[in-house]
């Protein structure tokens, strides 16, 4: 139990005073919960949810579909049963199997780099090359949207953080042009932003870091297997893989998995090896996860129609709402972002959609400005036609019933 001292503030404050966790406690006694809602099977088109009731899933990373894949599965279980359910160690000491050597070797092959260092998590893998980057007096540029972990990840690091204005080239530019001439700099962008679809102008920001001289990492967690001729995400497809310096990505998504990875050049992945806690202090992925990934990888090179199903489904979904006059923010890939606005509004448009049986994301403040909330909704390359039409209607109606009382609020103030 903590006595708070007369004088001493509470450093726990944050915490107890969170907005967010307010809101979510106001939602839970209301019994509308929109997060942290428990499911009963695998993340498939057709999910069944801890409440008995089976609902078309707009709301997985499981982009491919690979997540319950038979031989994605047999995988996992074949690596359960040789290796245990543990590593039990770090990577630095004795948590390394053939497995996770494997999986880097392939992941390094895929994406063209000398080498891939594996972590626990997407979030550790950026935490792994950026906490890890620059002296003293180096600049992290880190575009002002960009995921959660890489600004926590840049903060980590010796080197000063400033944001440049999202997918502003023209921003960047300014912030590059203001460094001091010996400055070292790491620009630092998401290919796909994860909660609005919005692929990065890669090929005006490599031209802008080649220019400079500064170093480029990429975050592809929500690329990977997704954009690009042979699924390698955002820079693959604007054609400039060949000059990011480092690509993270997370297993959770097309890889079916837990974890993550950052591919980049033999010297840059021994000193992650060398330096970085999620390597050295963190206990090594668990092989059956690693298995997984590993199967999924290879599912992704040798099944690239997966990739071509899943940007057509994700076309199909945008038409299906714009024409149920629910236009989706314009976007790429998987991800597809439903403006609601006030916080409010998305809560009711959650449970719309959830009560009409479909389960989406509601997306508010802070994983989006204040006023900016959506329904995050992803394709998957095993949604059928069908599935994707019934839900796009279902989901456009209960934004539009959502947004109804609000317009009539606006109108009644203005009489």
């Amino acid at each position: 139990m903590f006595d708070a001292h007369p004088v001493r503030r509470d450093p726990f404050a944050p915490l107890l005073q969170s907005e967010f966790a307010a809101l979510l406690r106001r939602h839970d006694r209301a019994g509308v919960a929109t997060h942290a809602v428990p499911t009963a099977g695998a993340p498939q088109p057709l999910t069944v949810f801890d409440d008995g009731r089976t609902r078309i899933n707009l709301g997985t990373n499981n982009y491919l579909g690979l997540a319950g894949d038979p031989q994605v599965v047999e995988a996992a279980v074949g690596a359960l049963r040789q290796y245990g359910t543990s590593a039990a160690g770090s990577r630095m000491l004795n948590g390394t199997t053939r497995l996770h050597l494997t999986l880097e070797q392939e992941l390094a092959e895929h994406y063209g780099t000398e080498d891939a260092v594996l972590t626990s998590a997407g979030v550790n893998a950026n935490l792994a090359v950026l906490s890890t980057s620059c002296a003293p007096g180096d600049v992290l540029l880190v575009d002002a949207h960009a995921h959660a972990s890489l600004h926590a990840a840049a903060a980590a690091s010796r080197g000063t953080v400033a944001r440049f204005t999202h997918n502003s080239a023209a921003s960047l530019e300014r912030r590059l042009s203001a460094l001091a001439p010996q400055a070292g700099a790491v620009v630092v962008v998401d290919g796909v932003y994860s909660m609005s679809g919005e692929a990065a102008p890669l090929a005006a920001i490599a031209g802008l870091c080649r220019r400079f001289g500064a170093r480029l990492v990429v975050d592809e967690a929500h690329g990977l297997g997704v954009l690009g001729e042979r699924g390698r995400g955002a820079a693959e497809e604007a054609g400039v893989l060949d000059r990011v310096d480092a690509v993270t990505v997370a297993f959770s998504k097309s890889l079916a998995s837990v974890g993550g990875a950052v591919m980049t050049s033999r010297a840059v992945a021994e000193g992650i090896r060398c330096s970085s806690m999620p390597y050295v202090f963190s206990a090594a992925n668990d092989p059956s996860a690693v298995a997984a990934a590993l199967a999924s990888l290879r599912v992704l090179r040798r099944e690239p129609e997966r990739m071509q199903r899943l940007r057509d489904n994700g076309d199909l979904l945008r038409r299906v709402l714009t024409e149920c006059g629910a236009a989706p923010l314009p976007g790429r890939g998987a991800v597809i972002a439903v403006p609601t606005g006030e916080d409010e509004v998305t809560r009711v448009a959650w449970a719309a959609a959830h009560d009409a049986g479909v389960y989406t994301n509601a997306v508010v403040h802070p994983a989006v400005p204040r006023g900016k909330g959506v329904l995050r909704l992803a394709a998957m390359a095993t949604h059928t036609e069908e599935q994707l039409v019934r839900a796009g209607e279902l989901v456009a109606a209960a934004v539009l019933a959502s947004r109804a009382p609000v317009r009539d609020r606006h109108v009644a103030a203005m009489a």
